[in-house]
């Protein structure tokens, strides 16, 4: 089934190809399809071809594939939505506070405009996770799914909104330094180091808030800690891998895009297939050289290994996406195709991105190890599905704001914001309560299946020590040495923290005492 999908995907893609080959070629402007129309006809049949194609992904016969198409259906919503709301947000900002300032000044607004979303971001999932807000002490399991799942969606929510606001900051710096290859390469290497140290930073202050007030952190500051950190590695991944995409489309295709990832349309007709299939080939560079670190490196860095996966992962997607930008130009928008052309590569990238999830199910099904490579990758398809269809909703939210006739007593920028706020508020609701669930429940199945994994795979080494050679068995022992190794040093922290809490309590004590006496002697003298 999941095979004939695939085939009628690709025919569809074929047909649409000619129905875009025969609009950009017509004679007689009476006999060519208007582009109105024609953009509706292709929204209409994606639309539909669609939504039943993920409907037959999602209840497909073979488990692992309908668990990455909601591993992919869950990244296309948060990056959609998320997306949709920072550009609101910055569109205001553009219009009411960057009008006709420097670029040094809009560089700075760019920063502090990033810097406030970073903040808001450690702010709301403090209080979301219950770590600085009033929570049972022994919570019901009812209660801590209500409050993951809580935390989840507005850590993804709103760490993708930071991700795009750290993008734009940090584009607009690579837009004001010497265009070269070299210096605009330098700025995701910035980027990487600025938000790491940021991560630091805040990670420093949930020890602080977590062991303040019994010395102890509890299930809720665990999860807060935790989904922290991975959202920081999300930020880190959509900054850097976006900056990296600039820099090499400026060495591939010889014109460094704006803040947006946006050329004009002069330029992007020079660009030619050779470039497209370049491009296309740094990006499954940069998956093939993580599927062999996943594969046989086991030395992993704490935060790092995870921020160069999400980074690689991302790179990946944004070399897809533009490279099918820079191929439908060059092959059938000769000229400015305007929403047929935003819609056009939407439900290609699409097509494509689901061929690719069936390709990924039946390579995890040779090795388990395959497994974790796999769900890397699935993330980063859904993203490249999410900013397309984006792209495509923005143009049309853009559109309207210009062209809405019967709201011209509001401003462009604020009904953009308004329409943003609304597809949002549609969308975010029912994809928390009816796909993030799910996405929970298969990410804690794929925990106990590794756990399950490693064990096995520990009786297995143990079992196979007899038959091994005498360098077979330096090499084991020197794999169990390092396993020890980390194990020690994670005893060794938690002593420490255990000696840190035994000081704090000291310390509470003697401040209770001097509290009694204080308040013993307020008591003497208001006799």
């Amino acid at each position: 089934r999941a095979s004939t999908m695939a085939t009628s995907g690709l025919r569809a893609v074929v047909a649409a190809g000619a129905l875009l080959l025969a609009i950009g070629e017509g004679a007689e402007a009476e006999e060519k399809v208007s582009k109105v129309n024609a953009g509706i006809s292709v929204m209409l049949l994606g639309t539909i071809g669609f939504m039943m194609g993920l409907f037959e992904l999602t209840h497909c016969y073979r488990p692992a594939m309908a668990k990455y198409t909601w591993k992919a259906i869950s990244a296309t919503i948060s990056i959609f939505s998320a997306v949709l709301i920072f550009q609101g947000v910055n569109g205001l900002v553009e219009a009411y506070i960057l009008e006709g300032v420097s670029e040094k000044t809009e560089l700075m607004i760019d920063v502090a405009h990033f810097f406030i979303w970073f903040i808001l971001l450690q702010a709301v999932l403090a209080y979301m996770s219950g770590a600085v807000s009033s929570v049972p002490t022994d919570p019901a399991p009812e209660l801590l799914d209500f409050w993951e799942t809580r935390l989840k969606c507005f850590a993804v929510l709103i760490g993708h909104i930071t991700g795009f606001a750290a993008i734009n900051a940090f584009a607009t710096l690579q837009q004001q330094v010497p265009r070269t290859v070299l210096t605009t390469a330098i700025v995701p290497l910035l980027a990487w180091v600025i938000v790491f140290l940021m991560g630091r930073v805040s990670d420093h202050a949930r020890d602080l808030v977590a062991l303040s007030d019994d010395g102890m952190r509890d299930a809720f500051e665990e999860k807060w800690d935790e989904q922290t950190e991975e959202t920081e590695d999300d930020v880190i991944g959509l900054a850097v891998s976006f900056c990296l995409v600039q820099s090499l489309r400026f060495a591939i295709g010889g014109y460094l895009p704006n803040s947006e990832g946006e050329e004009p349309e002069a330029v992007m007709l020079t660009h030619t297939n050779i470039q497209c299939i370049a491009l296309f080939c740094v990006g499954y560079a940069l998956v093939a050289a993580e599927v062999l670190r996943i594969l046989y490196t086991k030395f992993a860095i704490p935060r790092i290994t995870a921020q160069f996966s999400n980074i690689a992962g991302m790179t990946f997607s944004w070399c897809i996406f533009f490279g099918m930008d820079w191929g439908m130009v060059a092959n059938f928008f000769h000229n400015n195709g305007g929403m047929i052309k935003v819609v056009s590569i939407a439900i290609v990238v699409t097509m494509v991105a689901m061929a690719m999830i069936f390709v990924l199910e039946r390579v995890a099904g040779m090795s388990s190890s395959m497994q974790s490579v796999v769900r890397a990758l699935v993330n980063s398809i859904g993203i490249l599905i999410g900013f397309a269809w984006e792209k495509a909703f923005d143009v049309a939210v853009a559109e309207v704001a210009e062209t809405a006739n019967f709201l011209s007593f509001i401003s462009p920028p604020w009904i953009k914001m308004l329409l943003a706020i609304g597809l949002a508020g549609m969308v975010v609701p029912a994809w928390k309560r009816h796909i993030l669930p799910t996405i929970l429940q298969i990410e804690k199945e794929e925990e106990d299946e590794a756990g399950e994994r490693e064990k096995t795979g520990l009786e297995e080494r143990l079992l196979n020590l007899e038959c091994m050679g005498a360098d077979e068995l330096r090499a084991a022992l020197a794999d169990l040495q390092r396993k020890a190794a980390d194990l020690e040093r994670r005893s060794q922290q938690c002593q420490g923290l255990e000696e840190q809490n035994t000081v704090l309590e000291r310390s509470m004590d003697s401040i209770r005492k001097e509290l009694s006496s204080l308040e013993a002697l307020a008591g003497i003298l208001a006799k």
